[in-house]
Parts: structure tokens; sequence; C-alpha cells
């Protein structure tokens, strides 16, 4: 086997934030070989040195950043350490997290062929490299487009494009799809595939898309406090529920399903794929002789997050009639109308591009509509200061690093309160309650710009949630979070709801959206597709595919075996298990019913000498034993 990545006992230390501490510890004692054409996806939490690692791959660690640095990384034979970022930028392409820290032209079609044109490329050669990339990520129709008026989703596509130009023999990747759409998310993997079948690329991915990686990646890493704690295939590492869990990543759902059935059933179930998952059940369902007609279930209780808003019949923010272009004439918004409850818990879905963020923006003032009204406890935007609304309306933005300013991390999350002039006990109280809650403790002191984008995401969120606004705002809260991050966000947003904040999220998370969002919002092409029930969209097709969403995978699964009786539009995996097993008792107690009736009817008629008649029944005979019985 060629091998085209090797580390070899790689450690990093960041230098010290500030003069008189300590150096940070990120990597420690890496050993790692990648054979050409591999593609190998690197799970771990947030701030577990996915980034850092990343970067040693193209030099920037150590010869950008400085910090301690010892051990060797060979890249294609060559030494990071011994050829400069440029060199190594021929045969190494790195996608950061962040699109907007490497967009540098004014035109997506410049942004490019700008890679191509450093290196000496031939025209020609250009434009078609150009061409390709554009249309491998979706972006064929925007070649003319400033880049500045891309929404994160399409800069991040833009990204990738630019890079994929290049045509690298190693390309590393760093959270490259955490803002985009599942179509853009699709096209991105099926891109990389092609690259690899192709150009034999080796490509090492840090990712949090675990429910991709099972068919796109041939081994998967898994980084936790700076070691690789688990290396091997992806079905092997996925299907490891509970240590996954326990590490704070969390499995695709399809595993996770198969792992709660097997705790809640006698029987073992093992499947990793949802065709896997579907065959398996099937079998299962027929077996147990399920009875295939859907009625005769109990609904379904949804978890507390979705029940019904008592609040419903009382308007907090209302959008009457909006429409917004920008400065270029491109029209984000067209007449839309909606009225947010105090208490509701929104998902804003639609592709990238369709308007999300540009309406979510008039619902602090940021944006004015060019027709329509917005009112936030009756106050119009169109009259009421930013600063003003900031009271009523927190928003975190999609891309954390437009609203952090402060020194530390300490002050920014301070900030708001500050401005709100709480008492000197309040804010601090509420500042080290937010530390404690997103794990910031050890950073109070340190400079924002230090951190990765997912940890700068979670101190913009921070100072947000600090200040209790009435109405919360997240655009893209989960894009690149960890599972146990995802969770105890929601959580503390459950919380929050509960206690009557209305929440907002603009989200591509179709799952996080199944399990906590009792209301959906579909937006395409600056148009209201949608307004409704969270599981009523789900029944939606045509809705959905406008919108390119795509079902959680036990929704999807469900919605195949509804012809064995399981309701088709289950939102969890609790939800699915308590539908399979409910159908399961049913069908042990129709075959136990079938048994009794063959069984106590023969052997009474026998006894006494006479022809069994078909439906009797008696209590003897063997106890007729479905999944569950066994």
């Amino acid at each position: 086997m060629t091998v085209d990545i090797a580390l070899e006992n790689l450690y990093y230390a960041y230098p010290p934030p500030m003069q008189g501490s300590e150096a940070i510890p990120v990597l420690q004692g890496i050993n790692l070989e990648i054979g050409r054409g591999e593609s190998v996806a690197l799970l771990g939490r947030v701030g577990a040195g996915k980034t850092t690692l990343c970067m040693t791959l193209n030099g920037l660690v150590p010869q950008a950043t400085g910090g301690i640095f010892r051990g060797n990384v060979r890249v294609l034979g060559l030494n990071t350490k011994e050829h400069p970022v440029a060199d190594l930028a021929q045969h190494v392409g790195l996608v950061f997290q962040d699109p907007e820290s490497q967009l540098v032209q004014m035109r997506v079609e410049d942004e490019v062929a700008f890679g191509p044109e450093n290196l000496g490329v031939p025209a020609a050669e250009i434009e078609e490299r150009v061409t390709w990339a554009l249309e491998a990520v979706g972006l064929a129709a925007y070649r003319d487009r400033s880049p500045l008026l891309l929404s994160g989703g399409e800069k991040q596509r833009l990204a990738i494009a630019a890079m994929l130009a290049m045509r690298p023999r190693v390309l590393v990747l760093d959270e490259p799809t955490a803002s985009l759409d599942p179509v853009g998310k699709a096209a991105v993997f099926r891109v990389l595939q092609e690259l690899r079948r192709r150009q034999d690329i080796t490509i090492f991915m840090a990712t949090q898309e675990i429910e991709r990686i099972t068919r796109f990646a041939d081994r998967v890493l898994v980084l936790h406090q700076g070691q690789i704690v688990l290396d091997g295939p992806p079905a092997s590492i996925l299907a490891q529920v509970p240590k996954l869990e326990e590490l704070g990543i969390g499995a695709p759902q399809i595993m996770e399903l198969a792992h709660l059935l097997s705790q809640r059933s006698k029987h073992r179930y093992h499947f990793t794929g949802d065709a896997q998952a579907f065959k398996e059940l099937r079998r299962r369902a027929r077996k147990a002789r399920l009875h295939k007609a859907h009625g005769g279930l109990p609904p379904a209780v949804p978890p507390p997050a979705l029940r019904p808003n008592p609040f419903a019949d009382r308007s907090q923010v209302t959008v009457e009639n909006v429409s917004f272009a920008y400065a270029d004439g491109t029209p984000a918004l067209r007449n839309v109308s909606l009225i947010l409850h105090p208490g509701d818990f929104v998902a804003l879905l639609g592709p990238n591009g369709a308007g999300k963020t540009t309406l979510v923006r008039h619902l602090n003032g940021l944006l004015r509509p060019a027709s329509g009204r917005v009112l936030v406890e009756r106050q119009d935007t169109r009259t009421t200061g930013v600063a003003e609304l900031a009271h009523l309306v927190g928003y975190v933005f999609q891309n954390p690093d437009h609203q952090i300013f402060a020194p530390t991390v300490e002050e920014e999350i301070a900030f708001g309160l500050r401005v709100q002039q709480l008492p000197a006990t309040i804010v601090s109280r509420r500042v080290n309650e937010v530390l404690e809650r997103f794990g910031l403790q050890p950073y109070a002191g340190t400079p924002p710009a230090l951190l990765g984008f997912a940890q700068r995401r979670q101190v913009a969120l921070g100072a947000i949630i600090a200040m209790h606004p009435n109405v919360l705002i997240l655009d893209e809260p989960t894009g690149g979070l960890d599972w146990r991050s995802r969770q105890e966000l929601l959580a503390l947003l459950s919380s929050l709801n509960a206690l009557g904040h209305t929440v907002v999220l603009v989200t591509h998370d179709m799952r996080l959206v199944a399990e906590h969002a009792r209301r959906a919002v579909v937006l395409v092409d600056g148009r209201l597709l949608f307004d409704g029930d969270t599981r009523e969209l789900f029944r939606q097709r045509e809705v959905l595919a406008q919108a390119q969403l795509a079902l959680p995978p036990v929704t999807r699964l469900a919605n195949r075996l509804s012809a064995e009786g399981l309701p088709p539009d289950v939102l969890t995996c609790a939800e699915f298990a308590d539908a399979w097993l409910a159908r399961l008792r049913k069908g042990a107690r129709r075959a136990n019913m079938r048994s009794h009736g063959r069984t106590s009817g023969s052997g009474a008629a026998v006894a006494a000498g006479k022809p069994a008649h078909k439906g009797k029944t008696g209590r003897g005979g063997n106890k007729g034993q479905g999944e569950n019985g066994r």
C-alpha cells in the first residue's frame, strides 16, 4: 500500500493565550497511516482537536500558528515542518469549516478560477475546471454573483468548488457540509466519490455527518482527548452505540434504533443501514404474523416538546405581506405572512438561498421590509431601533464571527447583560451558568478568536441565551456540533421553551426538527410553502420534494414498513420502538388465539369422541409466543 499521509507520535499544543498562562495541548501522541485513495472520516467532540489535526496536514500547524510541535507529519512524502505552506498547497487542498475565511474574489467564477490560475493551469483547462466544479456543487447559475450575496450554505459550496478546481492529490475537509441543505450535502458527497473513482484522490474529512459516512468512508477514526481511540470500518465503529454515546458522538439513527429495539426486547437486532433494517424488520414482522391493517393502535403520545402550545391563540410576532430584495435586485422574500405565538417552537426550513436568514433578520430589525410590516410585541420594526428590539428578540448568527467582538469569552457573554444594566451579581451568575452549561470554563479568559469554529458558535449562543430574550432565533445552531453538544443545546432550548420563551430554529437537521419542533415553516424561493404541524409536514411528499427536505431515517423506514402495520409518520426512535413492539404483541395475541382455537377445540372433541368444530376454543393448549415471549 502506498501511504499518502503518515503521522508519527504527533504532539501539538497551541501557544499560551495570555502572558503567564500555559500552552494548551490538543494532540497527544498520534500515530496514523492513510493509504492512497482511502476515504477517511474523522469524528470527535467539539474541541477534540479535529480542526487542528486537519491543519497539520498542509503545514498551517505549526507554520502559521506557532506553538509546541513534536513528531512528524508527512503528506505525499513531504514533511510539513520542512516545506512551506504554499508548496504543500499544490498537493494538499484544505476546505475550512468557515467558508468566509478562504473566499477572496468578488465573483463566484473568479473565486473558483483563482487557485488553478496560481498553479499556472492553461486557460482552456481552467474554464473546464470552473464549469465542472460549479456544476458539481450546484452553483452553475451563480457564476457572475458576488460571494458576499450568497447564503451561508452557498458560500460553503463555493469554498468546496474552489478547492475541487485545484485537483489536489490529497483533499482535507473540515466540516464541509455543516451549513448545507440535504441536497447540497448529497451533492458534495457524490462529487467526492466521483473524484475518488476518477482520480484516486485521498480524502480526509472531519465531520459530524454521522448518517452519511457509512456509505462514504472506507474508515472511521474517533479523536478523543487528543488521541485516536477508535479506528476501523464504518459498520463496526458506528454500531458501537453505547461507546459512541459515552464519547459524546452518537450513532446513526438506524443503528440507534437497532440498539433500542435490542434493549427493549429479548432479541438482538442488528442492521447498519436503511435497506438492511427494512429487510430484517419485514422478515420478523411476517414471521410474527402481524396484522397488516393500520388501525387498532392508540395514537402516539408525543414527547413534551411536541405537545400543543397552550398560547397558540396569542400573537407575539406578526409578519404581514413582507417582501424584500437585496441591493443587486435579487428577490429574497415574496409576500410572506406569518404569526408566531408565545411559547412556539418553530423550525424554519427550506433549501439554501430560500430566504430563511433574510426572514429571521426581519424579526429583530436588522432588515426592514420593502413592503409589508413586522410587529414584535406590537412594536413595528420599521420604527423601532435594533437595540430596543434586542431586549425582546435574541438572534444567534449562522456565522458566530459576525457577532463576536469582545477580547475574552467571559466578556463576550457578559456584554449584553451589562448593556441591559443588570446588577453585577446577576451578570456574574448568568455568565458562570453559561460557561458551565457549554463547557467553556477553561476558556473564560481566552480570546474567542483562538477557539474552534464550533466553540465560537457556542460562545455566541451563550451570550444571547444569557440575556433571556422572549424570542430566541438560532440560525443553523447545530452545524459542526457533536451529538452530545446538540443534545445539551436542545435540552436547554426545550427548558426555555417550557418557561414560555419562543424558539425559532433555522435548520437543515431534520432529525432535530422531528424530535423537538412542534411547528414547521417552509420557505422556497422566498415564498411561504407550508406552515403547520411537524408530523403533518412529514406526510406532505410534494412539499418535501419542492423544499428539498429529507425525512429522518426512522420516518423513512416506517414509511416503507407501513404495509406491515407500522404508522408511516413516526418521528423518533422511541415512537418507532413503541409502534413496532405493540405490533409484535398484537401479532402474538392473534397467533395465540389461533393456536388456542386449533389445539383446545380439537382436543376436547377427540376426548368426547366427536369431530372438532371450527372456531371453538378452550382454555387448554400451548400459550402462543410472539417475539417478546420467546
